[in-house]
């Protein structure tokens, strides 16, 4: 708690009333525009130490809204109070944290102060997010469903070639919906448990051939010379959803060929995806696995990798780069068999 002395006699009923405040909370002297006084809670929300906070002034709080702060502490003394719903607050560390601002004007002593309280936005905004995630979701389902009726019509299409796009088609759609329908269940994009059957490499690679078409859409040349010897117990979509991102990541970076192999060590499949690509920049090296906004080439190297990765571990396996460089990278691919990998209590293995 910083408090100056010149409170005078209602310094310790002050400091206790601050205290008791459940919200971050601070006290401004609209004359000299610093602040007198903070409670441990907006210590702890803008992350500095009383000692600290003691040196600043709120235009180092809200930097970029310092007209709107002139007019905030000009409206308190006319009016006596003041709210905001859409201002932002800079911690320590440089976040811009959005934050609903109330403010009363007091009197301490026979000195007007602004007493400002904040409250932390982030989890109404997270929760709106959720519920526009929620609609899109709902809406792109519906629209999956009118691409699964037409692609059923196109399966009784008298060219072979078409009516086996269609089924192409109607697995993807399909694949799609589940997708949808799980978000809509959950409330949020967690991916559920691994849906575990046994199905080739060779299969699951014809439909990423089909699907990805590398060949018709960058001259890509991709090959998986085993993959009719490899057996998987494994969820395929969300193997296929694996294999997809590393594939089109691998194209968007500029690769010519790609290679998919597979092995068997122990009670586990070992799937190597290799490129000959210029290879991964040495910043994205450390953080290969997290979301973020930029990746290599025009596709990126972000969210695919980061969904990628957690379908891995979402079958108690890995996903890991085994080498990079400017010849290409190569992506292991570990899924361990359903009985490799540890039951949860509570829980039936599918």
């Amino acid at each position: 708690m910083i408090l100056i002395e010149s409170l005078g006699p209602a310094r310790e009923s002050v400091v206790k009333l601050f205290e008791e405040l459940y919200d971050p909370a601070l006290l401004i002297d609209p004359e000299k525009g610093v602040f007198v006084g903070a409670n441990s809670a907006a210590c702890e929300f803008l992350g500095y130490t009383p000692e600290e906070l003691a040196t600043l002034s709120p235009t180092e709080i809200h930097p970029h809204e310092i007209p709107r702060l002139d007019a905030f502490l000009f409206a308190v003394r006319e009016q006596g109070r003041w709210k905001a719903d859409d201002l932002s607050c800079r911690t320590k560390l440089g976040n811009l944290v959005p934050a609903q601002v109330r403010a009363t004007l007091v009197h301490i002593s026979d000195r007007e102060y602004v007493l400002s309280v904040v409250h932390d936005r982030r989890e109404a905004e997270l929760a709106e997010l959720g519920r526009s995630i929620r609609k899109l979701t709902h809406d792109l389902r519906n629209t999956m469903v009118s691409s699964r009726l037409m692609s059923d019509r196109l399966r009784r299409h008298e060219d072979p070639l078409v009516r086996q796009s269609a089924d192409l088609i109607a697995r993807s759609v399909d694949r799609a919906v589940r997708m949808c329908q799980q978000t809509l269940e959950v409330g949020s994009a967690q991916e559920g448990k691994p849906r575990r059957e046994r199905f080739m490499l060779s299969d699951l690679m014809a439909e990423l051939n089909a699907a990805i078409g590398p060949r018709e859409v960058a001259g890509v040349e991709m090959k998986a010379p085993n993959a009719e010897e490899i057996e998987l117990d494994a969820d395929f979509d969300q193997v296929f959803r694996i294999l997809t991102n590393l594939i089109r990541n691998a194209m968007a970076a500029g690769s010519r060929h790609i290679r998919v192999t597979g092995s068997r060590a122990g009670n586990q499949t070992v799937i190597d995806c290799e490129d000959d690509g210029p290879g991964l920049p040495e910043s994205l090296q450390g953080c290969l696995f997290a979301e973020k906004g930029t990746g290599r080439g025009t596709g990126g190297a972000g969210l695919g990798l980061a969904i990628a990765w957690e379908l891995a571990r979402n079958h108690g396996g890995d996903l890991t780069v085994r080498e990079t460089g400017p010849t290409g990278t190569v992506f292991r691919l570990l899924l361990p068999d359903r009985s490799g990998v540890p039951e949860i209590p509570g829980e039936a293995v599918p």
